[in-house]
């Protein structure tokens, strides 16, 4: 199976401790996104995560990339001719990404990052990855978190998703104002 962008849906969010949502939303935006991937990261829902911000003429721009192998995503990311913000732009729901891939095989993910998903190999399975729509309230695309986990991780578990969902609404909140 190629790798493949599913359209899916979250789970209903769990409920953050209000303590963490004051700390968030005193926070310039930016900053209370990367607070939120460092806080996601906390509780295994990546090993890596990506953070790119539409702006004003409805370009994404790369923000943040954390967790492991970052410089190498980091560095993919700013020689790709797409993004993962774009795939959100066009199909404005959240994306599973999954399949088997090689590393000179076309994919509608940007440039390279197969590459970085298959980590050495020249083919093998892209692993369990999310590319969730950071929105405003009408639906409009905000910015992308995108989630990365290698196959042997699986996919997001127990409430991990839930407490996905909360941090992504969440940060689309305090994008919006």
């Amino acid at each position: 199976m190629p790798v493949s962008l599913i359209p899916f849906s979250m789970p209903a969010p769990a409920e953050i401790p209000s303590h963490i949502i004051d700390a968030l939303q005193a926070m310039d935006p930016d900053e209370a996104v990367k607070k939120g991937m460092e806080l996601l990261m906390q509780i295994e829902a990546a090993e890596t995560m990506v953070y790119e911000r539409v702006d004003a003429e409805g370009r994404p721009q790369l923000q943040y990339v954390l967790g492991g192998r970052a410089s190498d995503l980091e560095a993919a990311l700013s020689n790709s001719d797409g993004s993962f913000a774009e795939a959100i732009i066009a199909q404005k729901t959240a994306l599973l990404v999954m399949g088997k891939a090689s590393v000179d095989e076309e994919s509608d993910l940007p440039s390279g990052v197969v590459g970085f998903l298959l980590d050495g190999d020249s083919e093998g399975s892209t692993g369990f990855n999310y590319i969730l729509p950071l929105s405003d309230c009408d639906g409009g695309v905000l910015g992308a978190l995108t989630i990365l986990r290698s196959a042997g991780d699986g996919p997001l578990n127990h409430e991990q998703p839930n407490i996905c969902e909360a941090m992504r609404l969440e940060l689309s909140d305090i994008l919006s104002s």
